[in-house]
C-alpha cells in the first residue's frame, strides 16, 4: 500500500510537469507571402522571424507549416492548428479567430501598366478597368464596398502580375513590397512594364490569430502580446526587420 501511495504521489507531481511542457508548444500555420514570410526565406522572412522572437521569448516551442491560403485559412477555423499568420483584420474572422496585437503593416494598392495612363482619386474612376484579387484576401473594406468594380479572382498574387503584363487584366490588387520582390524573383523581364499607383488604398497592420477551436486560445495570443512587447521594447524587432530589409 506505500509503494502504491508512493507511485501515485510522484504522478501527481510528474502530470503537472508534463502537461506544461506540453502547453508551451504551438503550431502556426501560413502561405507563402514574400518578402514578409515564407518556407523558402532565412528564419521564415522577417514576419516570421518575429513571431517566432515573440513566442519564443515567453517559452514557446513554435511550428510553422505553410500551405496555400484557403487551405490554412479553413485548418486554422477548424482547429487543425492552434493559429495562423499573418492575417488582416475583418468583424467577420472574428467568430473564428482572437487578433493579436498588431504587426508591421501592409501597403495595399494597385500595380499598373507602366504604359498606361490611369490615374485615380476615387474608386468610382477605376469602373473602366479590369482588376485582379485573390480569392480569401481580406481586401480593403473600401474596395469590398465597391461592387460595381470589375473583379477577377485568381489563387495567388503571382497570377495577377502575369495577368496584367499579358494585358488580360488593367490593375492587380496588391501588397506594394509583395509585387516588388515578385517583380525581382518571378518576373525580373517585366519590371520596367508595370509599377505602383498612388495613392495606396489601405495601410493594413498584420496580426497572428488563435483559433477559437483550440484550448487556451486567449491565454496564448496574451502570451504572444507579451513576447511581442518586450522584444519591441528591447529593439529586437526592429533589428529583425533591418536585417530582411525593411
Amino acid at each position: 500500500m506505500k509503494l502504491l501511495l508512493a507511485s501515485f504521489m510522484m504522478m501527481c507531481l510528474i502530470c503537472p510537469v508534463i502537461g506544461y511542457a506540453e502547453a508551451q508548444k504551438i503550431t502556426l500555420v501560413s502561405s507563402e507571402y514574400p518578402p514578409y514570410f515564407g518556407v523558402k526565406l532565412a528564419n521564415y522572412g522577417g514576419l516570421g522571424e518575429i513571431i517566432v522572437a515573440a513566442f519564443q521569448r515567453v517559452g514557446y516551442e513554435v511550428t510553422i507549416k505553410f500551405y496555400p491560403w484557403a487551405r490554412a485559412i479553413q485548418m486554422t477555423k477548424d482547429g487543425d492548428c492552434d493559429g495562423m499568420f499573418a492575417l488582416w483584420f475583418t468583424q467577420e474572422r472574428e467568430q473564428w479567430f482572437v487578433f493579436s496585437d498588431p504587426l508591421p503593416a501592409n501597403e495595399i494598392g494597385f500595380y499598373k501598366r507602366t504604359a498606361d495612363p490611369i490615374h485615380f482619386t476615387t474608386l468610382e474612376e477605376l469602373k473602366p478597368y479590369r482588376i485582379g484579387t485573390v480569392r480569401g484576401y481580406a481586401n480593403p473594406s473600401a474596395f469590398e464596398q465597391a461592387t460595381y468594380l470589375q473583379k477577377e479572382e485568381v489563387t495567388q498574387d503571382l497570377q495577377n502580375l502575369k495577368k496584367l503584363v499579358a494585358n488580360h487584366i488593367d490593375l492587380a490588387l496588391i501588397d506594394k513590397g509583395l509585387a516588388a520582390y515578385l517583380l525581382t524573383t518571378a518576373l525580373p523581364e517585366a519590371r520596367d512594364t508595370v509599377e505602383w499607383l498612388e495613392p495606396a488604398l489601405e495601410i493594413m497592420p498584420q496580426y497572428v490569430v488563435m483559433s477559437k477551436q483550440v484550448a487556451a486560445y486567449q491565454q496564448k495570443i496574451e502570451d504572444f502580446n507579451r513576447g511581442l512587447a518586450q522584444i519591441t521594447q528591447d529593439g529586437l524587432v526592429e533589428n529583425i526587420r533591418a536585417k530582411h530589409g525593411f
